[in-house]
């Protein structure tokens, strides 16, 4: 195939975070073939990747924009993937296309079902118009209950960039020293914030003096959450002298230097993770960083099945920090498993397994 791949991805802005990792990992694992990024329009002009990046989407004409973006694409060669797709982009382009859009020429990767488990009619009725939009899925559940619609649906592993976009002679030859706790990401309360202010609150409480760095930018359609707000509050007036906080949001070589010597805290919701892909584990595994996060989880599976980290059902303070220690009696083991797990997560989750999918279907 010689006709060119689209990636459309609206919530692209700026020059960090984990929508330009999954996007750079797409570009960069479809090299040579030629690659369009189309982005929100605060995305940087230089591209630090393979292909093109068109600045396109107006956060507030974002729909209005994809249906002429679709309408365009749609009605001229090349294959088209959404990379963090919904229900919004399958009818946007149900409604832009000339009509029944032909098999392998749209790709929605879908990373989780969310509510989107309570518009199953409305993913039925899609399916009977577009059959041939084609789902990917990052997990089992996710890829059945698009085939239950209707779908044909692939599980495909998530893209990560190859060591998170650093070169292999800037990784550690051996694991590091404990330097530090690490909450990584945007700052969500999904993502477990409240219960780090909890953690963080109770150290100080019992004069503790563990380090914790907290990454503490928000995602933009999380900014206006009272509760992350008050979270945040609450964070900063807990004077434990062992917190640092990151406001400013990083770029890849400053965000993959955080999991240095770090153990990657994460106590995620259990509902909103239980069969949830993280791009965070992912990051911490590939840099060798052990990780403490909830048990019964997708993370929670992943970590076990390198013994590189601690699941844990108790995620109160005393409970996070329970499984806290038990990773620092023996972190030099736990790290040293976190950097086995790492060759395997870059080999297992390559973005090569979701573009051959993309660009090889006939």
């Amino acid at each position: 195939m010689t006709a060119p791949l689209h990636i459309v991805e609206p919530t692209l802005s700026g020059d960090a975070g984990h929508c330009l990792s999954l996007v750079r990992a797409l570009a960069g694992a479809a090299a040579p073939h030629a690659v369009t990024v189309w982005a929100g329009v605060d995305a940087g002009p230089d591209w630090p990747a393979h292909g093109r990046l068109m600045p396109h989407f107006h956060r507030r004409w974002r729909r209005l924009q994809a249906y002429g973006l679709y309408r365009k694409l749609l009605r001229q060669p090349g294959r088209i993937l959404v990379s963090t797709a919904g229900s919004s982009d399958a009818v946007t382009a149900h409604w832009a296309a000339p009509g029944v859009i032909p098999p392998h020429k749209l790709f929605l990767f879908v990373h989780w079902l969310g509510n989107k488990a309570a518009k199953a009619n409305l993913w039925t009725s899609l399916a009977r118009k577009q059959p041939h939009i084609e789902i990917l899925a990052p997990t089992a559940s996710v890829a059945e209950f698009f085939r239950h619609c209707g779908f044909h649906a692939t599980i495909v592993p998530y893209p990560v960039e190859p060591a998170a976009g650093i070169p292999r002679a800037a990784e550690p030859a051996a694991p590091q020293a404990f330097k530090h706790l690490l909450v990584a990401g945007g700052a969500r309360i999904d993502k477990g914030l409240a219960r780090v202010v909890d953690l963080v609150c109770e150290m100080q409480r019992r004069g503790l003096d563990l380090p914790i760095v907290v990454q503490a930018s928000s995602e933009q359609r999380h900014q206006h959450d009272p509760a992350l707000a008050a979270a945040l509050a609450r964070l900063r007036r807990s004077g434990y002298a062992g917190l640092r906080l990151v406001d400013d949001t990083l770029g890849p070589a400053d965000y993959r230097a955080l999991f240095d010597g770090a153990v990657a805290l994460q106590p995620y919701s259990l509902a909103d993770f239980k069969d949830r892909v993280s791009g965070v584990t992912l990051d911490a595994l590939g840099a060798g960083a052990p990780v403490v996060t909830t048990d019964g989880t997708w993370m929670a599976a992943l970590v076990r099945r390198f013994d590189a980290g601690v699941a844990t059902a108790d995620l109160s303070a005393g409970g996070l920090l329970s499984a806290i220690e038990r990773v620092l009696a023996d972190h030099p083991g736990y790290a040293a498993r976190a950097r086995v797990a790492a060759a395997s997560v870059r080999a297992e989750f390559s973005a090569q397994a979701l573009i051959n999918t993309v660009l090889q279907r006939e």
